[in-house]
């Protein structure tokens, strides 16, 4: 319990130091950083597995949190949105 709250007093903390230094950040400087983390890209799964926009991949050890049953449902065929539902 107590070490949550050192937890969560550490990240008020850099919360912080974020919201005051956000205004010093120029609106140039700021879409630059944006841009940068590629949020429009498709994120890759797995190979040739395109997902969704919108987010930051990073790799991992296949260790790290190993799982016996796959989450992400996975059907054949195109991907067009004029195709049918499986």
């Amino acid at each position: 319990r107590q070490y949550d709250d050192m937890v969560g007093f550490a990240r008020l903390g850099r919360g912080k130091v974020v919201s005051d230094t956000m205004p010093g950040v120029s609106k140039k400087r700021w879409d630059r950083f944006v841009a940068s983390l590629r949020l429009d890209d498709r994120l890759e799964f797995g190979e040739g597995d395109i997902g969704l926009p919108g987010g930051v991949q990073f790799c991992e050890p296949a260790s790290a949190n190993v799982t016996t049953v796959d989450s992400i449902r996975r059907f054949g065929g195109s991907t067009a949105s004029m195709e049918p539902w499986p």
